[in-house]
């Protein structure tokens, strides 16, 4: 049985810690799935705390901004001076590859989930869901978040909560640099609890539904 699992109690860890305390559990052997769960977090986390490979470069380029939809102005030079930039969606997901970040761009008073390419009313330029859409991915945690509930331990119930705590992180970070004008979705918490409560009453349980814009 894994230990008490409240994700909310308890000293916060750092990434390092967590590896060496699995390390430590197993006897330096570590399973593939923790570690590939890991190295996933970490990689999140250099892109978060350290701008690796870092996903927000594209949406904050302003040369891709549309200046005649968000009203800029000229400044010294012939510089495009921005006072907002273009509004986004930030949705808090799970799909079959993992718990992901995404960003959805707003048209009038519409949020669009496909390709748009120098549309009047477009506040991008250029939107490529394919390489803007998704900011942040830890692949496989909803599956790592089960097997915790049938073999899990201190270490694994760790690396869960440093998730949730380094994603959260993430979004408030985002209302900083960007122009978040709604978050929507399932925290890795919360997801973990409606996971905890199906499991303790022999319940399935199937992913949330993301988020559906069939009608555009």
């Amino acid at each position: 049985m894994p230990p008490t699992s409240n994700i909310k109690n308890g000293q916060d860890l750092v990434l390092r810690d967590i590896n060496r305390l699995k390390q430590k559990i197993t006897f330096n052997n570590v399973p593939p799935f923790y570690h590939a769960v890991s190295t996933s977090l970490g990689l999140a986390e250099g892109m978060f705390r350290y701008g690796f490979e870092n996903s927000l470069d594209g949406l904050l380029d302003q040369s891709n901004w549309n200046a005649t939809t968000l009203e800029a102005k000229k400044g010294p030079l012939d510089s495009i001076e921005f006072t907002h930039g273009p509004r986004l969606s930030i949705y808090k997901v799970f799909t079959h590859r993992g718990f992901e970040v995404h960003c959805i761009p707003w048209m009038k008073n519409q949020e669009i989930d496909r390709e748009v390419i120098n549309h009047p009313d477009m506040e991008f330029k250029r939107w490529v869901p394919s390489s803007m859409k998704v900011l942040f991915r830890i692949a496989q945690l909803h599956t790592f978040i089960q097997s915790y509930f049938d073999i899990g331990d201190e270490a694994d119930l760790e690396l869960i909560k440093y998730a949730h705590n380094i994603s959260e992180d993430f979004i408030d970070d985002l209302h900083k640099k960007l122009n978040v004008v709604k978050v929507h979705g399932i925290s890795i918490r919360s997801l973990f609890d409606v996971m905890e409560k199906k499991h303790k009453a022999g319940e399935d349980f199937y992913l949330p539904k993301v988020y559906d814009f069939s009608d555009q």
